[in-house]
Formats: C-alpha cells, structure tokens, sequence
C-alpha cells in the first residue's frame, strides 16, 4: 500500500512536532503552561478569522471539520503516541495526514493576509505553516490524485491564495488553482449528478470548490491573464450542476450564536452573485474578441444578417450585466443596517457582509471598466452605450472609476485588505487603464481628474502594503506628472 511505502506515521510525526516546537517557540516563548495549547489557540484562532472575513467570499470549507483539524496539534494524536492511540491501518494515517494538510494550508492562507492587528505573528509563521502543509502534502500526493476529494481542490486553491500573498508572484498561484481545476474536471463537477456523496457535507463542499473554480476561470478569461481550464467546450457533457442543489447541510456550525438567523444563506446568495458577474464579463469579453474576428473574415458564409444578430445579443449580454447590482437585498446595500438582539452577533454579520460586499462591488467595477476598454480596443463601443467620441469614452471611464474608488472609501479597510492579492490585482487593472487615460486623453478637465484619482489608488494600494503594489509604482508612478 502507498502510504505504507512511505512510512507515513513516522514522517508524518516529524512533521508536525516540527510545527508545533516552532509554533511554541513564537508564541509561548518557552513558557511551558503555555506552550501546552499554544498552537492549538493558535489555529483556532485562524479558523476564527477565516469565517468572519474570508469565507464570506469563499465558502469552501466546513466549520466542525476545521475545528476537528486544530486538535490534531494536541499531543495525544501524535502519530507516536501509546499503541491504544494510534491509527490502525494506513487509512487511518492518511485521514491523519489529508486533515493535517488542510488545517495548516487553511493557517498558511490566513497568516498570509491577515494584519498585524489581528495576528501579530501572522507573518513570521505563515510560512512554517506552508512548508509543514506542503510536507505533509508530499507524503499521499500520489494517493490524492488518484482518489481526489474536496479536501484536494480546497487544499490547492489555499496554497494559491498563501503563495501570492506571500510572494506576490502569480506563476506558482496559477500552477496549484490549475491543478485544482483539472481534478475538478477530472470529476466532472460540472454534471449533478457527479457531486452526489454519502456524505452530504461532501457534496456541498464538492459544489461550492467548483463554483469558486468555475468563477476564477471566467476571471482569467475576462482579465485575459492566464489559459482558460473549465471552459464548457471542455467538459464532456452540458453544465448541469445548479448553483444550490437539495442538500442543506450547513457548512457553518448553526449552534453558535454567531451564525443564527440567514448568515449562510446570505453568504451564498452572495457568492453565486459574484460568479454570475464573472461569468457575464467572461462570456461578454470572449464574444466581443469572437464578433471581431468573425466580421473581419466576413464572406458568402456570414451573412450581415448573422453579424447583427451577434452585434444584437452582445448588446442584450452587456445589459444584462450592467443590471446584476442593480436590485442589490438590503443587508448587501447597507451592511450596517444588520441588527441582532446581541450586539456582537450584529457586529460581526456586519463585518462578514462588508467583507463581501466589497468583494462583489469592486469586481463588478472593475469588469465594467474592462469591459469597456475591450469595446474601445475593438471599435465597438455602441454595444455599453456610448458614441465613437473619445470624450464619450473617456468620461465613462472616470465614472466608473469614481464608483470603484467609492467602494474603496466606503468598506471598512480592514474588509478590503483581507482581500489579499486578489483585490490588489482589481486595484492594479484599474490603476493601468486609468493611467493610459491620463496619458492620452486630451481633455485637461478629465487629465486631472484621472490623474487625481491615480494617485488615490496608489496612496490606497500603500496601505495595503502589496508584495506586488511595487510594480504598480515603479512602473507608473513616473509617469505621472
């Protein structure tokens, strides 16, 4: 067997005894009553914050599981504890490693993002965690990719997010979320019927990997930053798979006070929102690039009857994403109109929904000026609306960024900078066509005032402190008179 081969209690032992002595040697600085649950405190402590400010934008993960993870820290499920204590069969260890892999992957991703003011040790440990993740990782790899799970997708997509934010490079992050998308191809996620498990939290976690995969795919094919993996030409039969199927298993932990009233729902409600608009921009963007190369090959086969069918539907399709924030509920419009009988239950909701709304709003205008750009680029500008005028364009294009910079100014900062890499990216798409516009644009009136809010997104992206805000800067910021 596999996992015996490798000699996994052992290794797997070694591995996390290392994590624990490096945890204990940061934070209980070898006071030895606190060096006891100092990394168990530690990793419940990221499991916290991961459901307040992340897994609103991504809801990929289980609670019980999570916390049943952090206990794998206690001594007594050492590896190489009493004989009464140990795994039974290589089954057994590989449950041990698989949950370990994703505990600490999940640590790695919050300690990758999270402020000092909520983390202090944040930074110094994130990648111990990642390095311990990825060690455990390398004992049952092989055993993954031929049995693969939610654990599989989850696990990758968290080191994509831990290794950009650390790094701020995006070659690596795109190497794990591509893996994690094959498999999820592999398993035809797609199909509804494929999702079906015993295990109906299996299920509703195998549902939501996809759809944030799913989303990301469209990202890269709107943002055109990278190969496109779950395009529907590539799946073996139609997309099938519903947003929410019958099964109710929550994925938060319902008894805790916390999550009373419609939290989840809510959070999924507004997690298939942000993967309709990009799958909108994806499929808008995709089409405008298709409609220019089919009109330039324009023959006896493509009638101009067919061209303005296509010219038609593009118009239809840009509508159709320009209404999706239209009608946002209430609790997205207004986060700070949540109310509770408790105080901290109110606060917290608060916070979860700023975190998402700002997610969804600052997408939504990003794309909106992508989109627009695209119409620029390809003479195609009547499809959002406006005249072939450069002043036309131009003016849109400082709207909308006043919009986006709204966003900015009117989340909590904290709910933005929880955002990672992934939201100094949006910043940066932004900042770049921006910065064009304050270079080429005639008019001194929109000059300045792009130039105005230029330097606003660069003073925003120093506060977030990027690993990649640097290229933003040093490319432009001398640029700008």
């Amino acid at each position: 067997m596999l996992v015996n081969s490798l000699n996994l209690g052992y290794d797997a032992e070694e591995i996390r005894s290392k994590l624990v002595a490096r945890v204990v040697s940061v934070v209980a600085s070898g006071d030895a009553e606190l060096s006891v649950t100092a990394a168990v405190d530690l990793v419940n402590k990221c499991i916290d914050l991961f459901l307040q400010y992340m897994f609103p934008s991504t809801p990929i993960a289980h609670e019980r599981t999570l916390r049943a993870g952090a206990s794998l820290f206690l001594s007594e499920h050492s590896l190489r504890a009493p004989e009464s204590m140990r795994p039974r069969d290589g089954q057994d260890q590989t449950s041990f490693a698989k949950n370990f892999t994703l505990i600490t992957a999940l640590c790695a991703f919050v300690m990758s993002v999270m402020p000092n003011s909520l983390l202090p040790i944040g930074k110094e440990l994130a990648g111990p965690f990642y390095q311990a993740s990825k060690a455990m990782f390398r004992l049952y790899e092989e055993h993954d990719l031929q049995h693969p799970d939610s654990t599989s997708l989850t696990i990758r997509i968290w080191y994509s997010s831990a290794i950009q934010n650390m790094t701020g490079k995006a070659g690596a992050a795109w190497h794990y979320h591509t893996e994690a998308s094959v498999l999820a191809l592999r398993l035809r996620l797609y199909d509804e019927q494929a999702i079906c498990r015993p295990s109906a939290v299996e299920s509703r976690l195998l549902r939501a990997n996809f759809w944030l995969l799913y989303q990301s795919d469209k990202a890269a094919v709107a943002l055109e930053n990278r190969p496109s993996i779950l395009g529907e030409h590539l799946f073996e039969d139609d997309l099938t798979l519903l947003e929410q199927g019958d099964q109710h298993e929550p994925l938060l932990d319902e008894t805790k006070k916390l999550a009373q009233g419609a939290l989840e729902q809510r959070i999924v409600f507004g997690f298939h929102l942000k993967a309709r608009i990009w799958t909108a921009a994806g499929k808008l963007v995709a089409d405008i690039k298709s409609y220019s190369r089919w009109r330039k090959q324009l023959g006896s086969d493509n009638t101009r009857k067919d061209v303005d069918a296509a010219y038609r539907a593009m118009i239809e399709a840009n509508l159709c994403f320009s209404t999706l924030t239209s009608n946002l509920e209430p609790w997205l419009q207004d986060p700070d109109s949540i109310e509770a009988v408790d105080p901290r239950v109110a606060a917290y909701q608060k916070t979860s929904f700023w975190c998402l709304r700002s997610n969804i709003m600052t997408t939504y205008h990003c794309l909106r000026l992508v989109i627009l750009q695209k119409c620029i680029d390809h003479d195609l500008l009547e499809i959002v609306g406006l005249s072939t005028q450069p002043l036309s364009w131009a003016i849109k294009k400082v709207d909308i960024v006043q919009d986006f910079l709204y966003e900015l100014r009117t989340v909590p900062f904290l709910c933005y900078k929880v955002q990672g890499e992934a939201g100094v990216e949006r910043i940066r798409r932004v900042g770049s066509l921006l910065l064009e516009l304050a270079q080429n644009v005639e008019n001194e009136v929109i000059r300045d005032r792009a130039r105005s809010q230029f330097e606003q997104l660069l003073d925003f992206l120093a506060r977030l402190d990027s690993k990649a805000s640097d290229d933003l800067d040093n490319r432009h910021l001398v640029s700008v008179p």
